[in-house]
């Protein structure tokens, strides 16, 4: 087979573009193996980031994020995600919802008289523990 000049010279200056970045394995500040595309894009690991998720809310809000999934003791985890709301008066659970959805954990649903529903993100079904199945289910309609 004859070589192309041309083509070759193609994928020479391809090569020479690519990002700054790698999906090379690196080593996050806590020693966890992470890609290099993580730690430039958020400066930590999956690890880190989803740990500093969990230490910005208070660990009531945290129980009500594991209640809304169904992600309780006492259950067995093939049950966890098949619930994923929860009503919120108002009050101190309403407040609670509303630091959820700014970190990102929630997002607020439909208002019912004075019940507003609350339904979890990808985030928060991870930081709660959810397995991919258990995201999966979570998400469905």
């Amino acid at each position: 087979m004859i070589t192309n000049p041309a083509q070759i010279t193609r994928h020479h200056l391809a090569n020479q573009t690519a990002p700054a970045y790698s999906l090379i394995r690196k080593v996050c500040a806590c020693g966890k193996a992470s890609t290099a595309k993580q730690l430039a894009q958020h400066g930590k690991c999956a690890a880190c980031a989803l740990a500093a998720v969990r230490d910005a809310i208070m660990p009531g809000d945290f129980a009500k994020l594991r209640h809304m999934l169904g992600a309780v003791k006492g259950k067995p985890k093939y049950y966890w995600g098949l619930r994923n709301y929860f009503a919120a008066g108002s009050g101190q659970q309403h407040e609670a919802m509303q630091r959820l959805v700014a970190a990102g954990l929630a997002t607020a649903g439909r208002v019912a008289g004075d019940m507003t529903y609350f339904h979890a993100t990808r985030l928060g079904c991870k930081a709660a523990g959810l397995d991919a199945a258990g995201i999966k289910r979570a998400m469905e309609d």
